[in-house]
């Protein structure tokens, strides 16, 4: 998710625009509240606090009425039947009629009537058509020989007119999954001949589990949709209407309830108090899918992958409690709790499911190592160039702008990127890569702080305009890290706080941005308050949830905003994503794109960047290499297909197109393997060190064949006999063709910025 809190939780002010009726000398008066009602959170109030802090602290400053209930209503609707697959037009035109000028009274009036009505509606059509599915797929009346087509998505289509149209449509969307699963099952038994070939034959008698047929395996998925629907309370369904009422005011506006809060919490710290296992519904429990290396459970050794967990009981005495039917969440809430405390837990052995037995951990806080900023320091010489010197890169991956929000000192990107490059610093680094790709963005103090590593203090980093029109910037506070050449590389899912840092250095000239043809385009900051702020006295408040809103624009210290436009890189690399319609444009409602008068400011020392150049050379580059060749064709066939928005329903067909995807990916593969074996035939080009927050203070760092040795096995439930091997030997260490091209770019850089200073040295 794309959140850029601007600031830690604040309380909002009091609500405005509500009629006179609603409002007493003492205060806002509420329904009143039964002894009942007490003990449980009040989602009705809930609801209409929410709306009202909307009002108060959106962007826009919009009252919820007019368009803005409407849009609201769409979106509850299009949230539950995104695939316009359960309801039928007359329906949809019926609760539009009825509801989408008395959406906003109903709340003011603490009613959530229309919400519930329609959510029974749909989880009544959610399990009828279970049993019309589990029909057809019994029936055997399925025709895998028609001309037929299905459309590939149905987002952009409308509700069909009739029930029979209705089962039409389901008829060939059963038909397209049942054929998805026999092209998946002819796949796991080619990769299951080709491991038993490589493999010697085990002595003795070896029982396999017969593995369900495609209509079993479509017909489960369908009843797992069923069987969580069921789970479906007050609470998601205020959820849900809650969130298609703030995102008809923007797309990053949203509800969050109290489970999504801690969660959105936990992301932002990169930390959590519980076992360290990662949890999946599975026969009425809780499955064990995975346990985290060096977690609590890891440690205890009394719990391992696919155990199912059947109760749970807080402390050494507390009541074992049946979770059969549980919601996933709440059974996680459950066996969450704090730091030093223990759970114990009723399991179900995966060895042995004849069984269960009880187990107690204690509660550790665990952290999310894999997804902390990480970094490597690669050498390279070019096997082309003899006597060419060895190039040291940094690279440095940033998944997301965490920050403790709570805790100044606590965890934050920065200060983890910073140990990472005072590290790569004391390796002699010629230069440093920024990798943002898959960075969704985050706190937007920590992008500021981030920038600060690699200008000078008092750089301006973004500026901020609210609803007032008021316009601040912000300044870079400490002295910079790094100063040698630098590039960011960036991809269309590099959002809000990734998009301030690219801008900013690219705006004074500091780094070279390259990546695909834009990043996404979320150009909004977002606060988080708490409803449980403005619920009524004695009310029960646990599960309030929150509320992020926009409060603000962010814009470029050169003027422009990020909103919609997105950064631009200097250098463009084909892309797999630019078949696809992702970015700030391609959401429902988005703000408008806007400018502002730029700021004064001092451009960075390598300021003017070769742009040119470097670009003209990785043209050349990306027109003869064979994996941007194969990129770009990937790319042509799928807009092809996209843009036809057709997928065969006859069997036959659909196995020839298949086989020629298969083909076309298998000889790229051979082809590739290939050009790898004929590179290395001179040694590997690159040596590749990772660097960690766990290995910074290490007297020497280690390559990465002897950390993967090392590293701690993670337990999955994953079948490897199900799963492709290791790609290590087609893409070796892991450099994909866009982390390549962006390593020859640095090496570029380092070349031309070493002439630049010796001409301007001459001079």
């Amino acid at each position: 998710m794309n959140h850029l809190p601007a600031a830690s939780p604040q309380k909002p002010c009091l609500l405005r625009n509500f009629p006179a009726l609603a409002v007493a000398a003492t205060g806002l008066i509420f329904p009143s509240l039964s002894a009942a009602q007490e003990d449980k959170t009040n989602f009705a109030v809930v609801a209409n606090r929410v709306v009202g802090m909307l009002q108060e602290h959106h962007l826009t400053g919009a009252d919820f009425d007019g368009e803005l209930p409407r849009k609201a209503l769409k979106n509850y609707l299009n949230f539950l039947d995104f695939s316009k697959l359960y309801f039928i037009k007359p329906q949809v035109k019926q609760w539009m009629n009825n509801y989408e000028d008395v959406l906003d009274d109903e709340i003011l009036l603490f009613n959530l009537r229309p919400a519930h009505e329609i959510h029974g509606v749909y989880a009544k059509a959610v399990t009828d058509r279970y049993e019309k599915i589990k029909a057809l797929l019994e029936g055997g009346t399925l025709n895998f020989n028609s001309d037929q087509t299905v459309e590939i998505s149905r987002k952009d289509a409308d509700w069909p007119e009739t029930l029979a149209e209705l089962d039409e449509l389901w008829r060939k969307e059963i038909i397209r999954e049942v054929l998805l699963e026999r092209i998946n099952l002819t796949h796991a038994e080619e990769r299951r001949k080709e491991k038993e070939a490589k493999k010697p034959k085990p002595e003795g008698k070896i029982e396999k589990k017969t593995p369900d047929t495609p209509e079993q395996k479509v017909l489960k998925r369908h009843k797992r949709y069923l069987d969580t629907l069921k789970e479906t309370d007050n609470e998601d369904i205020t959820n849900y209407l809650l969130s298609s009422i703030a995102t008809a005011y923007d797309p990053h506006s949203e509800y969050l309830s109290a489970p999504e809060r801690g969660q959105f919490d936990i992301e932002m710290r990169k930390e959590l108090i519980g076992i360290g296992a990662v949890l999946q519904t599975k026969d009425g429990g809780a499955e064990i899918k995975q346990i985290v290396p060096s977690g609590p459970a890891d440690k205890s050794g009394l719990i391992k992958a696919g155990d199912i967990i059947m109760g749970v009981a807080q402390g050494t005495d507390g009541e074992m409690e049946d979770i059969e039917g549980m919601k996933l969440q709440r059974i996680v809430e459950k066996i969450r709790g704090e730091a030093n405390s223990t759970v114990r837990l009723k399991i179900q052995p995966a060895d042995n499911p004849s069984i269960t037995k009880e187990i107690s951990i204690v509660r550790e806080k665990v952290q999310m190592k894999d997804t902390l900023a990480k970094g490597e320091l690669i050498e390279y010489t070019d096997p082309s160039k003899l006597g060419s010197p060895l190039q040291r890169t940094g690279w440095i991956t940033l998944d997301s702008f965490y920050a403790d929000m709570e805790n100044r000192s606590g965890r934050s990107a920065t200060g983890d990127v910073k140990k990472v490059l005072e590290r790569l610093n004391k390796e002699n680094i010629g230069s440093l890569v920024i990798d943002l790709r898959g960075n969704g963005g985050g706190s937007l103090e920590e992008a500021i702080k981030l920038t600060g590593l690699f200008v000078k203090r008092g750089t301006p980093v973004v500026q901020q305009k609210d609803d007032k029109d008021r316009i601040e910037h912000r300044v870079t506070r400490d002295n910079p890290v790094y100063n040698g050449p630098l590039l960011v590389l960036t991809d269309c899912t590099s959002a809000s706080a990734s998009e301030i840092f690219a801008a900013a250095l690219q705006d004074c000239g500091r780094a070279v941005v390259a990546g695909d043809s834009s990043t996404f385009g979320k150009g909004t900051v977002q606060t988080i308050y708490d409803v449980r702020d403005q619920m009524p006295p004695f009310a029960d408040k646990e599960r309030a949830g929150s509320l992020k809103v926009t409060i603000a624009k962010f814009y470029r210290i050169a003027g422009g905003s990020t909103q919609r436009e997105g950064v631009r890189p200097d250098i463009i690399l084909p892309s797999r994503y630019d078949a696809m319609k992702i970015g700030e444009r391609h959401l429902k409602y988005p703000l408008s794109y806007d400018t502002i008068p730029a700021l004064t400011f001092d451009m960075a020392p390598t300021h003017p960047l070769p742009l040119k150049e470097l670009a003209a050379r990785s043209s050349v580059r990306i027109e003869k290499d064979p994996d941007m060749v194969f990129i770009r064709d990937y790319v042509k066939r799928t807009k092809e297909m996209l843009d036809m928005n057709l997928l065969s329903l006859n069997e036959k067909k659909r196995h020839e197109e298949d086989d020629a995807n298969q083909g076309r990916n298998k000889a790229y593969k051979v082809e590739r393997r290939q050009r790898v074996a004929d590179v290395n035939k001179t040694g590997d080009p690159f040596k590749v060190y990772p660097v960690t927050l766990e290995n910074v203070e290490d007297a020497q760092l280690k390559p990465d064949s002897e950390v993967k040795k090392e590293k701690p096995f993670s337990l999955t439930e994953e079948d490897e006999s199900e799963s492709d091997a290791s790609d290590e030997d087609f893409f070796p260490h892991g450099f994909d063709p866009g982390k390549i091209e962006t390593l020859c770019i640095a090496h570029d850089l380092v070349e031309l910025s070493a002439k630049n200073k010796a001409t301007v040295k001459r001079n």
